[in-house]
């Protein structure tokens, strides 16, 4: 009896550890992306800043997070790799000025 006992609370321990964890990646992913869509944001806003146009905060986001796969891109061309936040950070800000660049470019 003793040891059923201590078989289904060691089974129950597992379950809600497994659980816990479930739920921490689940947190993790999330906060990554709330993350994600925050540095976009940003990226968005200097290159914003810095090819002297005023767009609204969805647009920002919108080429913060494309200029981050099209910095990753013309920078892997040259085998150049971001290593870091701030190489990554920089990337984009790159990345979101080419787009906003073309978006430019299209428009006239």
């Amino acid at each position: 009896m003793i040891t059923l006992t201590i078989l289904l609370i060691i089974t129950l321990l597992c379950i809600l550890v497994g659980c816990l964890m479930g739920l921490f990646s689940l947190v993790g992913v999330i906060a990554s992306l709330v993350a994600g869509v925050l540095v976009g944001a940003l990226a968005g806003y200097v290159a914003g800043r810095f090819m002297g146009t005023e767009t609204s905060l969805g647009r920002n986001i919108l080429m913060g997070i494309l200029g981050s796969f099209v910095g990753e891109f013309v920078f892997g061309l040259f085998g150049i790799y971001a290593t870091g936040s701030i190489t990554s950070f920089i990337i984009s800000v790159i990345g979101a000025c080419i787009c906003i660049w073309i978006g430019q470019k299209l428009s006239h």
